[in-house]
């Protein structure tokens, strides 16, 4: 039996707001044609007269991702990203976003989509309506948002920047950033690296991987590098190896410190007189009052009646006459 041939189908055309008819659009991002379902709607019309954005979906999301790396916020990731891709920056949109990707959230949605549904709420909260197909007075550019966005935007850069260059050096991209704060903050929790010194050496070795992981992306070869990172992580006693003996050392000492508690706190004699250190803390005067204490703890009751209360008190009263 032949094989069924498979159907090739052709990418339904979309009309434009534009008024083009568009099938395909090429993403200069990714530099792949795709069909003009996977493009958003363009912002600016005179320039994308074909009425569709220049990037595709995927690649939108996929720099929102990598900015909110860097950016850490919703407010500043957006904010880069129109700058960007020529997008009108709307506090009101991001209101809006924030409360739709709760909702999705709440409803078992992973909520990635994160841009696309910012540019919908733009075009959902702004005055104007998008308009009629053919209608391209109408665009949604970046605008420059209020001072005090921005002004938030460059000291929360500035912050970063000199923390960067402070613990790290100056003449790095971001990507090397990101890179040693992660991999020292993954030493920090997996080896000691308390005092000065330690910390000096564990950022040497996050440089040197930094290194190795930027000769890897340009394809050159790294032996060397890492024989020298090797060496590195000898050098600082952090090799599997050193640190197996390093741990073996604290658990034998902690045995040792437990052992010498037990001789400086606890008499020897006792395995020979159990008698008379039976009772080396003194405890077993209360025994009974202990045993009693918890009993009425745990039935919620108490078994002992006034007529105890009142002797116990003679007692005492009688002692304080003598």
């Amino acid at each position: 039996m032949a094989a069924r041939s498979k159907k090739l189908t052709r990418a339904e055309p979309k009309i434009s707001q534009t008024g083009v008819e568009v099938e395909s659009c090429y993403c200069r991002k990714c530099m792949r044609i795709k069909s003009a379902a996977n493009f958003y709607v363009a912002t600016d019309f005179y320039l994308d007269a074909n009425g569709f954005m220049s990037i595709c979906r995927d690649c939108c999301n996929e720099i929102y991702s990598l900015f909110l790396q860097n950016e850490t916020t919703m407010e500043r990731t957006l904010l880069r990203i129109c700058r960007l891709l020529n997008v009108k920056y709307d506090e009101r949109a991001i209101e809006a976003t924030q409360v739709h990707l709760q909702t999705l959230i709440d409803r078992g949605s992973d909520g990635s989509n994160v841009f696309g549904i910012y540019k919908a709420k733009v075009m959902a909260v702004s005055k104007v309506n998008p308009g009629e197909r053919g209608d391209t007075s109408q665009n949604y550019t970046f605008v420059e948002p209020s001072s005090e966005v921005t002004q938030a935007a460059r000291e929360v850069e500035v912050r970063n920047s000199e923390y960067y260059e402070q613990n790290w050096g100056k003449g790095m991209t971001e990507v090397d950033y990101d890179y040693l704060e992660q991999e020292f903050s993954k030493w920090k929790r997996t080896t000691k690296c308390d005092t000065q010194s330690e910390e000096i050496l564990v950022r040497e070795i996050c440089h040197k991987q930094n290194e190795i992981r930027a000769a890897r992306e340009v394809g050159k070869s790294v032996d060397g590098q890492v024989k020298s990172l090797q060496e590195l992580m000898k050098n600082s006693a952090l090799t599997p190896a050193t640190q197996n003996i390093a741990n073996s050392g604290r658990n034998a000492d902690t045995f040792g410190n437990w052992i010498k508690d037990i001789e400086n706190l606890s008499p020897a004699e006792w395995y020979e007189d159990q008698t008379k250190f039976h009772d080396m803390d003194g405890i077993e005067e209360d025994r009974e009052d202990i045993k009693r204490s918890i009993g009425n703890f745990i039935t919620g009751s108490r078994d002992f009646t006034t007529t105890d209360l009142e002797e116990i008190n003679d007692e005492d009263l009688y002692d304080e006459e003598t």
